[in-house]
């Protein structure tokens, strides 16, 4: 059997049209429906920036701070298997009582719509 799409991403959407990185609103993103090949450009991700997030069309990302180490841990625990959960894997950098996560769609060079989904789901793990 042939694979006509590359790994993490979406599967193809016969049913509609693609849908164009310009309507990207994060909080409404459904992850399989998102053709997560095409890299946002910068003016499409300042609009469709989550809340607390930075970055630029490269990479994004943001900083939590915790009450203690093992709070952070149990946070990135949590991101991590949301990740395995949709097959997109943030990096995560543990520091004591701080955790940084940053995304990028590999395949696409740069951030995807994908990306901004995943960013945004993060505030309802904390």
């Amino acid at each position: 059997m042939t694979r006509n799409r590359k790994p993490n991403s979406a599967p193809p959407r016969p049913d509609s049209a693609p849908i164009r990185p310009d309507t990207i609103r994060p909080d409404t993103i459904d992850p399989a429906t998102v053709d997560a090949t095409i890299k946002l450009n910068a003016e499409t991700l300042a609009a469709s920036m989550p809340q607390g997030w930075q970055g630029d069309p490269a990479l994004i990302w943001r900083e939590w701070s915790f009450p203690t180490y093992l709070d952070g841990v149990h946070f990135a625990e949590r991101v991590a298997q949301q990740a395995e959960a949709v097959k997109h894997h943030p990096d995560l950098f543990i520091t004591y009582k701080k955790v940084k996560v940053s995304y990028t769609t590999h395949d696409a060079g740069g951030v995807t719509a994908i990306d901004l989904s995943e960013a945004a789901s993060l505030d309802d793990l904390r």
